[in-house]
Formats: C-alpha cells, sequence, structure tokens
C-alpha cells in the first residue's frame, strides 16, 4: 500500500535557465515563452500528504514580479568612485580623525552638485592631520639636546647640578636658618664687639654650658596629667587670679604650636613678680612692669588717646614713669610675637624679634606713647635705641617662646643670644611648669646650687 502519492512532474528544463527567462528577459519574443513556462508550473500540482515534506529542489516563485535590470556600471567607473563621508557618523572624540575626515565649508557648495556614486577622485578632499615633529628643545634630557640648539633655551646652556663634594664638610650650625642670614649675621657680630662699652646697656652674662635648666620628671608627669584634665577644671591660675585650663596650656606644650595671650599675660607677670621680690620692691609704685598684650596693638591700631589710662591704672603714669627701671610690652603683629623693652631710668629703649627685624615702626610708636606720658619732660634727645640681639627661631611657630624667654633672659640679667631653637621643645616644658608652680621658686629658682644663673 502506498503511503503517499507523488504529484505528477512534468520534465522540466533547467531551473536556472527558466529564471532567467522569468526574471525578464528584454526580448518580446521571449515573454510568450515565458508565460508558457508559468503556466506549466500553475497546472503542476505540488500535493504533499506528509506535513513538514518539502521537495528536494523548492521551485522559483511565478507569482513574483520580474525585477528591473540596474544599469551596467563598467568596473573602471568603480576605481574612480569615492566613498561618500558626509552622512558618516561623527565620532563621540576628536580620535580617528583620519577615519573620518571631515568636508571644509568651502567644498560643501562643490560636493552638493556632484551626485553621488560619481563624484571622482580629482574633488578636493580635507587633508589627513598628521602629528608634527618634535621641537629638540622639548625633551626633558639636556644631554640629547642639539648643541646648535643651545642658545634657544629660556636660561642658556644646560649645567649640571652635580658637584664635586668637600672631603671637609662646614659644620652645620645650631640654626638651620643661619644660611640664609649669613651676611647678616657677620654685620651683628662685628656691631656686638662694641656693645659691651655702649653707653646704658645693661651687663649680662652668658652662663657656661647649657643655659637652659633641665626639667624634673616629677613635673613632666605633672604636665602630662594637666595634658588630660577635662576642658571645664582648671590646672592653673596666673597671679592675677586668672583661671588657665587645659587648651590654654597645650598651645605651649605641644610643639610647633602658638602660644595664646593668656601663657603669655601669665609668664610676664611672674616674670614682674620675681623682679619686685628679687629687688624688695613691695609698696605702692612699682618699679617693674608688663603691659599685657592688648596695650602694643590698641596704641598702634587707635592711637594714644585709647591707652592714656593704662599707665596711671598701673601707678606708673605720667612724669613718675621716670621712676620705672623696666616696662615689658609685647608686639603681637598679626601672626608673630616680638618683645619691646622700655627702661626709663636709663631712657633706652630695645627690641627683640627672633626673626631679626629692627623694629623701627615699634618703636616709633613706643615714642609716641612716652611724649604722650611725660608730656613737656619727654625729650626725645635723651632716649637711646639699643642695638640688640635675640636668638633665632627656625620655625614659623616659636615666636611666643623667644618672647617669654627673651624677657626671662632680660629679668635675670642673661644675654639673650645663650640659648637657641634647639632648646624650644624644653622651653615650652619650663614655662608652662613655672606657671603651674605660681612663680620662680623653688625648683626653679634662676640660681642653682652652684651658684650659677640658668634660664
Amino acid at each position: 500500500m502506498r503511503l503517499f502519492s507523488l504529484s505528477r512532474r512534468k520534465s522540466q528544463s533547467d531551473p536556472v535557465k527558466n529564471a532567467e527567462v522569468s526574471l525578464g528577459a528584454q526580448d518580446p519574443g521571449g515573454d510568450t515563452k515565458g508565460r508558457e513556462q508559468i503556466g506549466a508550473y500553475e497546472d503542476d500540482d505540488f500535493t504533499l500528504v506528509m506535513p513538514g515534506a518539502f521537495p528536494s529542489s523548492p521551485p522559483l516563485s511565478p507569482r513574483l514580479a520580474p525585477l528591473e535590470r540596474e544599469e551596467s556600471v563598467p568596473v573602471s567607473a568603480f576605481q574612480g568612485m569615492d566613498i561618500d563621508v558626509a552622512e558618516a557618523p561623527e565620532l563621540p572624540t576628536e580620535l580617528g580623525l583620519h577615519l573620518h575626515p571631515r568636508r571644509p565649508a568651502k567644498f560643501a557648495s562643490v560636493s552638493a552638485s556632484v551626485p553621488k556614486r560619481t563624484r571622482l577622485l580629482s574633488t578636493p578632499r580635507t587633508p589627513i592631520r598628521r602629528p608634527t615633529a618634535q621641537d629638540d628643545t622639548a625633551i626633558d634630557d639636556p644631554w640629547n639636546r642639539k648643541a646648535s640648539l643651545f642658545e634657544k633655551l629660556p636660561f642658556g646652556k644646560p649645567v649640571s647640578a652635580v658637584q664635586l663634594f668637600s672631603p671637609k664638610p662646614r659644620p652645620i650650625p645650631a640654626n638651620r636658618v643661619a644660611s640664609i642670614y649669613a651676611t647678616e649675621w657677620e654685620q651683628r657680630a662685628r656691631e656686638k664687639e662694641g656693645l659691651e662699652d655702649e653707653p646704658g646697656r645693661a651687663a649680662r652674662i652668658v652662663p657656661q654650658g647649657p643655659a637652659v635648666r633641665q626639667l624634673s620628671w616629677d613635673w613632666l608627669n605633672q604636665i602630662q596629667r594637666a595634658m588630660k584634665a577635662p576642658p571645664s577644671i582648671p590646672v592653673a591660675k596666673s597671679l592675677s587670679g586668672d583661671a588657665l585650663y587645659q587648651r590654654d596650656i597645650a598651645t605651649c606644650v605641644s610643639h610647633l604650636s602658638w602660644l595664646n595671650d593668656e601663657i603669655i599675660n601669665s609668664y610676664l607677670g611672674i616674670l614682674v613678680h620675681y623682679l619686685r621680690l628679687s629687688t624688695g620692691n613691695l609698696d605702692d609704685r612699682p618699679l617693674f612692669h608688663a603691659f599685657n598684650t592688648f596695650f602694643f596693638s590698641t596704641l598702634r591700631d587707635k592711637g594714644y588717646q585709647a591707652v592714656r589710662r593704662w599707665a596711671n591704672r598701673a601707678k606708673i603714669g605720667g612724669e613718675g614713669l621716670l621712676d620705672v627701671d623696666t616696662i615689658f610690652i609685647p608686639v603681637h603683629g598679626g601672626a608673630h610675637w616680638t618683645l619691646l623693652v622700655v627702661r626709663p631710668m636709663e631712657r633706652t629703649i630695645e627690641y627683640f624679634d627672633s626673626l631679626g627685624s629692627r623694629g623701627a615702626s615699634q618703636v616709633r610708636k613706643i615714642k609716641e606713647w612716652l611724649r604722650g606720658e611725660l608730656g613737656t619732660k619727654y625729650d626725645e634727645d635723651e632716649w637711646t635705641v639699643l642695638k640688640s640681639f635675640s636668638s633665632m627661631q627656625d620655625n614659623g611657630s616659636d615666636c611666643g617662646v623667644f618672647l617669654l624667654t627673651n624677657a626671662k633672659a632680660i629679668a635675670l640679667g642673661i644675654e639673650p643670644t645663650a640659648f637657641g631653637a634647639q632648646d624650644t621643645l624644653l622651653l615650652r616644658r619650663k614655662i608652662v611648669a613655672e606657671i603651674m608652680n605660681g612663680g620662680l621658686h623653688g625648683e626653679f629658682s634662676p640660681i642653682d646650687r652652684a651658684g650659677q644663673l640658668l634660664l
């Protein structure tokens, strides 16, 4: 029994030849033959009994309209055709410009008139951008530059930074900024040789060996406990009764911190108290006084009238000012502390700056204050501005330490240059310890057991 019946199939010619006929031969006589071929296929019955069964070679569809044959383009024309780049997609960056060159605006009208697929290579095109040659002067290594280009360099011929070392190096000074001020220091050293005989200058000593006494372990532990104290509990008290807290002493104990006004005012009060006790000046007319940190800034910014009562409150105003031995005046210049020392009895003015300034403007302001206080008793010719020297700081934070240590050295009769920048860490702790101690007594007495005077 047959499972399926094969359809009747006429013998047909080559399908490729039939396709050429059905796709539209140009000759009119061929149309009749094509129609006959199409009709033959229509009469043919393709019946598949089993679903999904297809003939081994599907026939050409007879219902498609014949396509129009495109105009033939000679092969030589393709060789002269150019790709239309006007519609090329733009890249998100400027990379690959040589792959998609953009047409210049001046050729836009010419390109529009030329039909597509027929423009020849004679149409102007944008030249491909190529990297320029690098100039020899832009090379980092100077030894690879040409000798003829040395004159083009902004700083002349390259010189090697490698130098031979000295077999006998010079010793490094204690003050690391000495090389910056070497010329000025040499001049000051020559000036200092003849200062001992200068009239009005007080005699000051230079201790043998280290000028700063060491601090005991007991006081180091006390300072450490004070640094851990709660913020609301006072850790010390000034002689005037002002409470000092952990945040105040931290400005002095912490390395590279700026001393605040409370520390400076408290320590200057201790020095004045020591001078009055050591000289027996316990009456109402003090021979020593220290203005607070706001005195000079008020005088500088607002003039004498703003501070004319300050001396009277301290009982040193008016003509009685000439009976005072020493007045310490801290000067704050915005980001730097310096010290003015006025000796009315000796008619001298000294200015100490750990950065080396002479303080001409500060001295003029103090003379303005003296003129206002003394009135007719002021004679500028009687007053001498002494050339004074301070040790130099080697950073931008220890100026307050130098101010207080210079004042202490002057109070004790020690040369202010006896200590240096290498002592600042010890001096910071000693300043706090002496404030907590309440003065220069007991362990902090300036005279040691051997009878030597130390800071």
